[in-house]
Order: structure tokens, then C-alpha cells, then sequence
């Protein structure tokens, strides 16, 4: 099997990935305010078992998306040049 086909044979994780650039920042924020949106829509208790875990999810979601933007750091400054 040539390297394409293993690649799109290849079993996802389930896990999130981290990005590994700061550009992708906007991006996690984002999808930070999507799952918070989200659980507000749910509500943070759930109303049933399905619900209650999917706030498990969500809340460990947004907790793994806030620790990778405290380890990215500040966003780089962005250098403007002289008018």
C-alpha cells in the first residue's frame, strides 16, 4: 500500500490535538467560545444521564483548549513598521 493509502486509512484519535503554531490561536479561542455556547444551550447540570456527560465533555474540552493557551503563551506581538 503506497504512503496516500495509509493515510487515508488511518484511525483518527478521538483525543484532541493540540495545534502547534500561535496562528492557530484564534482558532482555539473559537472553538473555546463554541463549546461554551454550547453548555449554556445545554445548561451546566443536564437534565438527563446523555446530557450530564455531554457536560462532562464540553467542561473537559474547554479546560484542555485554556491549558494549551496558558503553555502557548501571549500571542507574538505583531511589529508595525514605521508610516
Amino acid at each position: 500500500m503506497d504512503r496516500k493509502g495509509r493515510e487515508r486509512n488511518r484511525v483518527v484519535s478521538r483525543r484532541w490535538v493540540p495545534p502547534t503554531r500561535h496562528s492557530d490561536r484564534g482558532r482555539v479561542e473559537a472553538e473555546i467560545a463554541t463549546l461554551e455556547a454550547r453548555l449554556r444551550q445545554i445548561g451546566h447540570d443536564g437534565d438527563c444521564a446523555y446530557e450530564k456527560a455531554m457536560v462532562r465533555f464540553f467542561e473537559e474540552q474547554v479546560e484542555f483548549r485554556r491549558r494549551w493557551l496558558e503553555q502557548a503563551g501571549p500571542p507574538p506581538a505583531v511589529s508595525r513598521g514605521r508610516s
